[in-house]
């Protein structure tokens, strides 16, 4: 209760290290909290319980009294040409900032299919969108100013159920929206009592669904360093011109990846004492769903190859899908992945026979 998920134990965590432009390190981390409410759309207790939850969890209090204004202004967004993304209108933050103000913490979900506009509600929306945003970068370069939610409405000459139908309007998906008031506009979200021992910039958020998630790690954590995909494809197609061995296209491969890449000193430093730049609560397995003909297997060792008659082809290493393919009758009903991740193959003698076990 005294954690900084005030009760919510942890239950599953994946963490990644990245390094960007001046080289250190920063870390991408997700992590699965035991009773964390689970969003239903269709629920107002379930949208109930994920507001409460994200409000006890997560600020963007810039008045707060547990740390100084030198602290909170890390969390203030500062653009940069790295954030900064040609749009059909001139330039946008790639990370929406300045946020919207909210008088709440909201869960807004888009229009649905159904709930069509007429021209002169698309116009009205579209105004009072262009207001807005005229005024969140006045506004917005004004860390001081006092307006309150409701004055900030008054100033683009709108209610609250306007705003909120143009912030719907824009949306693709359902999205968290932190209360907020004027004045921390450009406030990343933080937890309060991590930023007390962490004390430095962070971006918290309350995950809605699923794909998100998935999609943030296949597009955003694990993806490759610019312009190293192309080298290797190359050297790739440049092995396949010749008659070289697989453990020679192995090193080629390696060193073109190795001599190609431009790390800094505090990547350097990671390497050299093996801290590892991701770590996971699972473990993982690798399944080659690739065609027969196209898969790597392993030579059995010299002493193996020794004992087998001199017409074998049994000269490779059972691999995952060959033992799936073994599996007794009564597993019959078991799936590949499953067999994957949920068993284990240990081989013994007795009696001079060979025993499976799974």
């Amino acid at each position: 209760s005294c954690g900084p998920f005030e009760g919510n134990g942890l239950e599953d965590k994946y963490i990644r290290v990245e390094f960007q432009f001046r080289g250190s390190p920063h870390i991408h981390v997700f992590i699965w909290l035991k009773n964390a409410p689970k969003y239903d759309k269709n629920n107002p207790k379930s949208i109930e319980q994920c507001i409460e939850f994200i409000d006890k969890l997560i600020s963007v209090n810039a008045k707060s009294t547990e740390f100084s204004e030198e602290l909170i202004n890390v969390q203030r967004h500062k653009h940069s040409h790295t954030c900064k993304k040609h749009v059909k209108n001139g330039i946008k933050c790639r990370f929406d900032i300045p946020y919207f103000p909210m008088r709440k913490t909201m869960i807004l979900e888009p229009f649905s299919d159904d709930e069509k506009f007429t021209k002169k509600e698309r116009e009205e929306i579209s105004k009072n969108r262009q207001n807005v945003i005229e005024e969140l970068g006045k506004i917005s370069k004004d860390t001081d100013n006092s307006l309150t939610f409701e004055e900030f409405l008054e100033h683009v000459n709108i209610n609250e159920e306007e705003y909120i139908k143009m912030i719907r309007s824009e949306l693709k998906k359902a999205k968290v929206f932190l209360k907020r008031a004027p004045n921390e506009i450009r406030i990343n979200a933080y937890n309060s009592m991590i930023m007390s021992l962490h004390r430095a910039n962070m971006d918290i958020q309350f995950i809605l669904d699923p794909y998100s998630c998935l999609m943030y790690c296949v597009d955003y954590i694990n993806k490759s360093e610019n312009g190293m995909s192309k080298l290797l494809r190359e050297a790739l197609n440049e092995l396949k011109k010749g008659n070289s061995t697989v453990k020679e296209r192995l090193r080629v491969i390696a060193n073109k990846f190795l001599n190609s890449s431009e790390i800094s000193a505090q990547e350097a430093v990671y390497h050299i004492l093996s801290i590892p730049l991701s770590i996971s609560s699972r473990s993982t397995v690798f399944i080659n769903t690739n065609r027969p003909e196209n898969r790597i297997s392993m030579l059995k060792s010299d002493e193996i190859l020794q004992k087998l008659e001199p017409d074998s082809n049994d000269v490779f290493v059972e691999g995952l899908i060959d033992m799936y393919t073994n599996i007794p009758d009564e597993m019959k009903n078991v799936c590949l992945t499953d067999f994957a991740s949920l068993y284990n193959v240990s081989k013994k003698k007795a009696d001079n026979a060979q025993i499976t076990e799974f």
